[in-house]
């Protein structure tokens, strides 16, 4: 590294400690965050060094202990507020008026849990998988960092909304099960699933929706277009559009529920992200050539340190581990 870019990273390394000291001093307003933003989108590498300063703050024993305490008062202030809410609106005008952070409403670059994640009807932690009874022929899987709510019945008599991660929807009859009477309906950012026989998967990630119809048939609805999947079928989207229905593999899309991940080509860059919404910590990537590389394994989700070091004996990564779970790879 040049003394220039020596120069250029420690500024970066100021700027973000400044922003972040400023974010989390507990005295930012809605101009701060506005102004943070315009800042993320004019210093993208800057941007980035402060995600990672925050991955590697949030694992020390202080702060962990700080956001559990925080989590806690929040979900206490939730259910209080769930039980005379008549719906989500009613909860966030409920935390304003009483004096609410405006960077709990928004957190910026999702550094921490917003106040809508803390409240969701159900959620799961990093690692943390579990399931929902929805009705009596309706169940729904949670999988990590996942965030559900139950659909008011003013706008389906069976229905959630998945807010965030990923869940898996069985309305299929089994032993014992007779057939649905009702749909079950799931909403996910624009679009709209119906399906009344039928198991799918469900994952939201930021703005982008990905559905995969396990067995029977689905409708999707959105703004944008509308999709029937069958048995087999994919499809993603997001705000501006719907892609065209495409095939997949049931079998890697579900492969969490048995305990595993699966990658088909995937590149290193993927699998890292993948990594980091089971494992506790952060394992960040510092170099976008290794990124690149793709990878064909699968691998039981208990054991992710082993996929670590088996990307260091592949790519012959060099692998630091810090403290609090931290791992990086260059």
């Amino acid at each position: 590294m040049t003394k220039a870019q020596a120069d250029s990273a420690h500024d970066a390394l100021d700027e973000a400690s400044a922003w972040l000291l400023r974010l989390r001093s507990g005295g930012a307003t809605r101009d701060d965050v506005d102004a943070f933003e315009r800042w993320c989108a004019d210093r993208p590498q800057a941007a980035q060094l402060l995600r990672d300063t925050w991955g590697t703050l949030r694992t020390a024993s202080a702060e962990l202990a700080q956001e559990e305490r925080t989590a806690a008062a929040w979900a206490n202030v939730a259910k209080r507020e769930r039980a005379m809410r008549t719906g989500r609106r009613a909860f966030v005008g409920f935390a304003v008026a009483a004096g609410a952070s405006w960077l709990a409403l928004r957190p910026p670059m999702a550094l921490w849990p917003s106040l809508a994640e803390l409240a969701a009807d159900f959620r799961t932690g990093t690692g943390e998988q579990r399931q929902v009874a929805l009705a009596e022929d309706v169940t729904v899987e949670l999988n990590t960092q996942t965030r559900v709510d139950v659909l008011p019945a003013s706008v389906a008599a069976r229905g959630v909304e998945v807010v965030a991660g990923e869940a898996e929807i069985d309305a299929t009859p089994g032993a014992g099960r007779a057939a649905a009477m009702q749909p079950v309906v799931v909403v996910a950012g624009g679009g709209r699933m119906q399906a009344t026989v039928a198991k799918f998967n469900v994952r939201r990630t930021g703005a982008q929706v990905c559905v995969t119809c396990l067995s029977g048939t689905v409708a999707l609805q959105h703004p944008r277009g509308a999709r029937t999947l069958r048995a087999d079928d994919q499809v993603t989207y997001d705000d501006r559009g719907v892609q065209p229905v495409s095939r997949a593999d049931p079998g890697a899309v579900s492969a969490w529920r048995r305990g595993m991940l699966v990658f088909n080509g995937v590149p290193l860059a993927e699998v890292v992200d993948e990594i980091n919404r089971y494992r506790p910590g952060k394992v960040i990537l510092r170099s976008a050539a290794l990124g690149a590389n793709r990878m064909q394994a699968q691998f039981p989700i208990t054991r992710l340190d082993d996929v670590i070091d088996m990307v260091g004996r592949l790519y012959g990564a060099h692998i630091t581990r810090l403290p609090g779970n931290l791992v990086l790879l260059s």
